[in-house]
């Protein structure tokens, strides 16, 4: 836009630059300069919001709520253009606020209904130091106490706010969010801990793989870490699936012997207790009876002394509770 077409549209008013916006005359040309002209009163309106919501982002709806204005303006009616569009600026940026302040959604008559509630208990509080109760406040606002509950519970949602909200530090910045301040309910350092112990332990298992002889190390890593099947093993090395699963088996009992297993066992909770009491009660006659192995024999042991343990922890706290009732209904 040249210095003299901008000269001439600052010598109109905005009700000039409307009328002549509504008969369809340069409509790009004056919505600029109408928008210059009106831009400090918008920026003066959205600095009231700007508690609630980002300042450009209000300007920006500001903006937008000058169609709807020039649309329903009348110059016949002797108002100025700016008084009539006050209203459709202030709704618009309300209504962004309602739509966009709160992480939960609320139909706009609810949201309208709290803005009311909130306006009253602030007056309440201006005049009398309190905050109304809900017979005052549903007489104020024309309402049955069980709507001012549920309006009063909409109010309190509304304040909800997201995790991701900066927070300002000392220094002004707002690198900080709410979700890095909320304690964790973690073990985070025992959760780092246990994966570390747990890398640990693959290292050294493929460690031993790797020093198995022969086909030993690729068969067991196609097998576990790739996940083929036997058959395609046994085409990758031009032999059947049965002598794949004779490589595997081996590498596998190899794996078992104590000068394997014993370097693994510190990465094993209970793993000592259990191999002490698989040692005994070995034989034939005895998996026989009862089809599982001293080491599955053990482990089940185990599993019912925690759950008996348990058991005994939580009758000692039923037992606590109750003295602890029955000294309390003497007192």
């Amino acid at each position: 836009m040249s210095n003299e077409v901008r000269a001439n549209y600052g010598e109109l008013s905005n009700e000039q630059l409307v009328i002549r916006i509504k008969a369809g005359e340069d409509v790009s040309g004056n919505m600029e300069q109408l928008y210059n002209q009106v831009r400090r009163f918008i920026h003066a309106v959205a600095w009231k919001y700007r508690d609630s919501g980002e300042l450009e982002d209000q300007e920006q709806e500001g903006y937008l709520a000058l169609y709807p204005a020039i649309d329903g303006y009348d110059p016949a009616q002797g108002v100025k253009f700016l008084t009539y569009a006050e209203y459709h600026i202030r709704q618009r940026m309300r209504r962004c606020l309602q739509m966009n302040g709160s992480c939960l959604r609320f139909p706009v008559h609810c949201l309208e209904k709290v803005q009311r509630y909130k306006c009253l208990c602030n007056a309440f509080n201006r005049e009398y130091g309190r905050e109304p109760s809900d017979r005052e406040a549903a007489a104020f606002m024309g309402l049955t106490l069980e709507q001012m509950e549920d309006i009063r519970e909409s109010a309190c949602m509304a304040r909800l706010g997201s995790l991701d909200s900066p927070v300002k530090g000392l220094d002004g910045g707002e690198d900080t969010t709410i979700g890095d301040m909320v304690a964790s309910v973690e073990d985070m350092e025992g959760d780092t801990v246990e994966r570390m112990q747990q890398e640990q332990l693959k290292a050294e298992l493929w460690d031993y793989v790797d020093s198995l002889p022969g086909q030993q190390p690729a068969v067991i890593r196609m097998r576990f870490q790739d996940g083929m099947a036997m058959e395609a093993i046994g085409r990758e090395y031009g032999t059947s699936g049965e002598a794949v699963r004779h490589i595997q088996a081996k590498a596998l009992r190899e794996l078992r012997k104590p000068r394997y297993s014993k370097r693994l066992r510190p990465f094993l909770p209970d793993a000592d207790r259990i191999y002490s009491m698989a040692i005994t009660g070995n034989g034939v006659g005895k998996f026989n009876r009862t089809w599982t192995s001293s080491t599955e024999r053990a482990a089940l042991n185990v599993i019912d002394w925690e759950e008996r343990h348990r058991m005994h922890l939580e009758l000692l706290e039923k037992v606590r509770k109750e003295v602890a009732k029955s000294q309390q209904a003497e007192a």
